[in-house]
């Protein structure tokens, strides 16, 4: 698909008003967050690893060093609180996906960029980065944010190490239903995804699983960090 027959294609999607987002880590990036790399350097130099050579497989290694600590996830818990709860400066990308008439939101990241942007835009949003949210809507909302791996403001429910994944059936299975739903019923936009996010091919892959070759194809859009 060429740049020309894409930009058309979203434009008629939003007016039709069926695009929905899906924001990676490098979308926060350049307010100032760390990336996935970025946030497990410091544990990384504690086991005395290198980052770099662990970029492909940084879920092991955040596992790794919860058995090294025998299950102690308190520092990790830290660093969440720390480095995602404070407060950025919205950047241009974030102002104008908060403009467009775009109801749906899905991300992986801890940050409230996203949930920010969009009240600032003066829309009201309803939040959900825990299961316990799914069933109850905030009346008149404008649009709703799925934080699929939780929220820095409970960072022992976020979802970072191995065990996190293998038990996200368990735990989280139900924002798995609600994102097959949405991935059948809209197009979808990914932002600031790196062809080595380890989340995405861990939520992509689930996905697939689960279809068969009866269900309708669906166009997924992947592009790279600091898109629009």
């Amino acid at each position: 698909m060429n740049k020309k027959q894409f930009i058309r294609e979203l434009v008629n999607e939003l007016s039709a008003n069926n695009l929905a987002i899906f924001a990676g880590a490098g979308l926060s990036v350049a307010a100032g967050f760390v990336d996935w790399k970025g946030l497990l350097k410091d544990l990384a130099e504690e086991l005395d690893l290198d980052i770099d050579k662990e970029e492909n497989d940084l879920i092991s290694l955040a596992q790794y060093y919860i058995n090294e600590k025998q299950g102690n996830r308190s520092k990790i818990n830290q660093i969440i609180l720390n480095e995602f709860s404070h407060q950025a400066v919205l950047t241009e990308n974030h102002k104008i996906l908060a403009r467009l008439p775009i109801d749906t939101f899905w991300t992986t990241n801890y940050d409230s960029m996203i949930e920010n942007a969009l009240k600032d835009a003066g829309k009201v949003v309803d939040i959900k980065h825990c299961i316990g949210q799914l069933p109850i809507s905030i009346h008149k909302r404008d649009a709703v944010v799925y934080k699929i791996h939780g929220d820095a403001s409970l960072p022992d429910q976020t979802v970072l190490i191995k065990d996190d994944y293998e038990k996200f059936h368990l735990t989280r299975n139900d924002f798995f239903t609600a994102l097959r739903g949405d991935l059948l019923t809209k197009r979808f936009l990914f932002l600031g995804f790196s062809f080595s996010d380890p989340n995405i091919d861990y939520i992509l892959s689930r996905i697939r699983s689960s279809y068969n070759e009866n269900q309708k194809e669906r166009d997924l859009c992947k592009i790279p960090q600091n898109p629009l």
